[in-house]
């Protein structure tokens, strides 16, 4: 219509006369239908995004393409390039590689099967040597140590007056043996090793032959009770033993005969060495230990061997432990002992050990046995002892060392 001619009245009669519209929807369900619808969106919406994306990424990749190819390019030139330069150390190490590679792998059971084999015989060579090799260090004098050298023995005395044999070991001079002796005398660390300042005795000594001729000087105090004396005769024994040296004459300035107070008359020093007397351990502090005689004539090697077994002063030791019990056979050459029972010296520390064997070889030597052979015991050879032989007996007791 050009021109309205409606009026207000005729528009609410065309209302009136229009139908009726009703919705008998309940407003829950209007209410979930609208839920439902929006979650419909949201996935159309999640479902869309992905392909927008790539569609994106295809785009950039699209523009970019053609500088990333001239870069790439670049680069590939310039490592062509520097690769050119160094191509026979590059072709080298690729060999070297390469090689590596091929060579055949030893399993590591392989290879520890060899090194535990290798190091197993070469233990067992280092314990063969170990066991059979001179030790460090014993208790007595042996043959083997002297090696062209000379000894001295000499008669120390501890606070307790027990007279105590002592070896040095020294170079051989042009001197006399009696000079060197007393020069060595004057050198020796008695209080150091827990004993008396007893050596140089009072006196001076020359030698006559076979025999040492002591003239004590007037003022001398060797003298006044039985213990000093003792002490005093059995330094001069033990300092001239082993020498070849049949016995130690005694006199004074004038050339009398000394006199003593509990003694009497005191002429001479036996050296007999064939004393059969028993060895024992003696310590003057608790902190040094010497292999000491008792000085008891027993009358042979099995009374001095049994009587080892137990000590008859308070001052000496047994070096025969407990429960150990042995049977003495005497020989022409050497004298064997055999321990009734398996003997195993590593259940023992090794400074009993060697007291164990040392003073049965001392006590061997005593009686005049300059070898003696040991049965059943479970090492063949320890500290440098082979116990399938018979042993030389040492010396003498207790060596000791001076330090310059």
């Amino acid at each position: 219509m050009n021109q309205s001619e409606w009026k207000d009245r005729d528009i609410e009669d065309l209302v009136r006369k229009l139908p009726h519209i009703k919705d008998d929807r309940s407003s829950q369900s209007i209410h979930a239908r609208m839920e439902r619808q929006k979650k419909k969106n949201q996935l159309s919406f999640k479902r869309f995004t992905p392909a927008v994306a790539t569609l994106a990424a295809i785009f950039i990749l699209f523009l970019l393409a053609p500088a990333v190819l001239n870069q790439f390019s670049e680069q590939s030139m310039e490592k062509s390039e520097s690769g050119m330069a160094d191509t026979s150390g590059s072709t080298e190490e690729k060999i070297e590689i390469s090689t590596k590679m091929k060579e055949p792998e030893v399993s590591d059971k392989e290879e520890k099967a060899a090194v535990a084999e290798n190091g197993l015989e070469e233990q067992e060579s280092l314990t063969v040597a170990e066991d059979l090799e001179e030790p460090k260090e014993r208790l007595s004098l042996y043959e083997e140590d002297l090696n062209g050298k000379e000894f001295y023995s000499f008669g120390l005395v501890s606070l307790d007056a027990v007279p105590i044999p002592v070896s040095i070991v020294d170079e051989q001079t042009d001197e006399d043996w009696l000079s060197r002796h007393e020069q060595l005398a004057e050198k020796l660390p008695e209080t150091d090793w827990g004993l008396e300042d007893y050596l140089p005795l009072d006196g001076e000594f020359s030698l006559d032959r076979n025999k040492v001729v002591f003239t004590l000087d007037a003022d001398h105090s060797y003298s006044g009770s039985s213990a000093v004396e003792y002490a005093f005769y059995h330094s001069l024994q033990y300092s001239f033993q082993h020498k070849g040296i049949e016995e130690v004459v005694l006199k004074n300035p004038d050339g009398t005969v000394p006199q003593f107070s509990s003694t009497g008359e005191f002429s001479k020093v036996d050296l007999n060495e064939e004393g059969h007397t028993a060895y024992y351990l003696y310590s003057p502090n608790g902190r040094d230990r010497f292999l000491v005689p008792d000085n008891i004539n027993r009358g042979g090697i099995k009374e001095s061997l049994e009587a080892m077994k137990n000590a008859e002063t308070g001052l000496f030791q047994s070096v025969i432990p407990k429960d150990i019990n042995f049977s003495v056979t005497e020989g022409d050459q050497w004298v064997t002992i055999s321990f009734l029972n398996e003997l195993d010296l590593d259940t023992f520390d090794e400074q009993t050990a060697l007291e164990l064997i040392e003073g049965i070889l001392l006590t061997s030597r005593s009686s005049g046995f300059k070898q003696a052979r040991f049965d059943n015991i479970k090492q063949e050879s320890w500290n440098g002892f082979d116990f399938n032989e018979p042993i030389k007996t040492p010396i003498s007791p207790n060596k000791k060392s001076l330090v310059n």
